[in-house]
């Protein structure tokens, strides 16, 4: 749920192989606008109950028990969101940094209806309707951005996590893309997993929204520029079926940060790659 960048950076960021403008799913005009309510509806309430387990149960259970509330609410929103969820790769059980490419609002859930990990999301996504309760409650790590000095804080909270054994999630690119092709990475919150007794390796993971019946790229969940969220899911809704497609791949150390920041893009990209020329 990060800021998304202007289109002019999004594009610049396009590979070559691929046209700059790739089109937006046709409109199905005659069924849309109710799969758009019925949706957007059902998001609500559901956004409701995520906030009435947390305030009412959170405080009782385990962190194990925790977790899998998070999971079974993450694959309920994507179910409710219309997409389906395929897995490809092994998320790895002991702590590590989960680095991904970031595309959509949807991603946070989709990673989490895998294997639940603490996300560092903006501070102010604490504040957002409806959201900002479960990104406090779900233990969500939060940076104040426009705070050079923050970024300390949080690297050290997030080391403090992986020692006491869980999964930390990063979106390297700091912001969303259509998905296509990869921005530019951050090497600064790596700083995590390069501490001396930091027991974590990074795991590289790729996002990618396709046709569900195809299995071609789809950017109807794209979340970028002045897009909104219900922007976002209008064009859901509006599209072919969608599927998205959560890809674990090796994991990775380094020594420092820069080379584990170079490995990780290096990993998403190439695989990100491959599975455009696949879907072709």
């Amino acid at each position: 749920m990060n800021t998304a960048p202007d289109r002019a950076a999004a594009s610049a960021a396009l590979p070559a192989e691929l046209p700059a403008s790739v089109t937006a799913p046709r409109l199905r005009r005659v069924s849309a606008p109710v799969r758009f309510a019925t949706r957007l509806t059902r998001l609500s309430a559901h956004a409701v109950r995520g906030q009435r387990i947390i305030q009412n149960r959170f405080p009782e259970l385990s962190d194990t028990e925790k977790r899998q509330h998070i999971r079974d609410w993450s694959a309920q929103l994507l179910h409710l969101s219309g997409l389906a969820l395929q897995v490809n790769g092994t998320p790895l059980q002991t702590p590590s940094l989960v680095a991904a490419n970031h595309v959509s609002w949807i991603d946070i859930f989709a990673i989490n209806a895998v294997q639940p990990v603490r996300f560092v999301s903006k501070a102010e996504a604490a504040q957002w309707p409806l959201i900002g309760p479960l990104v406090r409650g779900v233990g969500t790590l939060l940076i104040e951005r426009e705070r050079a000095q923050d970024v300390v804080r949080v690297i050290h909270q997030m080391a403090q996590c992986l020692q006491q054994g869980h999964h930390v999630g990063v979106f390297p690119e700091g912001t969303t893309s259509y998905g296509h092709d990869l921005l530019p990475f951050h090497a600064n919150l790596f700083q995590a997993a390069c501490v001396a007794d930091c027991p974590a390796a990074v795991q590289p993971v790729v996002l990618f929204y396709a046709d569900q019946r195809s299995g071609r790229f789809s950017r109807a969940a794209s979340y970028v520029g002045d897009e909104t969220m219900v922007g976002s899911l209008w064009r859901m809704s509006a599209a072919a079926p969608l599927r998205v497609e959560v890809d674990y791949l090796a994991p990775l150390r380094a020594p420092t940060r820069r080379a584990l920041t170079q490995q990780t893009r290096d990993a998403i990209a190439e695989h990100l790659h491959q599975r455009l020329r696949d879907s072709r």
